[in-house]
């Protein structure tokens, strides 16, 4: 298998995952018409192909792909890729208050103020969660996919 092909795949089983987290999570705002996922400075066409037409709360999952964060319209998802690893503090504060769950494979995500990190360890995708980011975006993650993952801090 050449790398490229492996690196689709990884991404191909992050998005998947990323699929079944939004269904543990609990947003304290109205859903509207569409579930947004927004993708931010991604080419990663899997989100589209693995989750657009399919649905969550009984809403169907829009998928959204922007290449900055002023582009940014409502959303309950942000996926923030690891081109935008530079730029994580300034979305963070573009994004406060605005009850929306932010998921990225960018290493430190977690402990940086993201609130879902997904991360690789023997070959198998887990996840990071920070519990404080969660909470001060006034969403709600299930215990049960609390339990499966590492809960971490914001290091300042």
């Amino acid at each position: 298998m050449t790398s490229v092909h492996a690196y689709q795949l990884e991404d191909k089983l992050k998005v998947a995952i990323i699929g079944k987290i939004i269904k543990f999570v609990q947003w304290n705002k109205p859903i509207s018409k569409d579930f947004s996922i927004t993708v931010l400075h991604s080419t990663n066409h899997f989100f589209k192909t693995l989750l657009e037409g399919r649905s969550v709360y009984g809403k169907p999952i829009k998928v959204i792909y922007i290449n900055t964060i002023n582009d940014l319209s409502d959303t309950d998802v942000l996926y923030i890729s690891q081109s935008s690893s530079q730029e994580l503090y300034s979305i963070f504060s573009a994004i406060k208050n605005k009850n929306i769950l932010t998921i990225s494979d960018i290493r430190g995500f977690a402990q940086k103020g993201g609130m879902i990190q997904l991360y690789t360890k023997d070959q198998n995708i887990r996840l990071r969660i920070n519990p404080s980011s969660v909470k001060t975006e006034n969403l709600k993650i299930k215990s049960s996919l609390l339990r499966i993952s590492t809960l971490v801090k914001e290091s300042k």
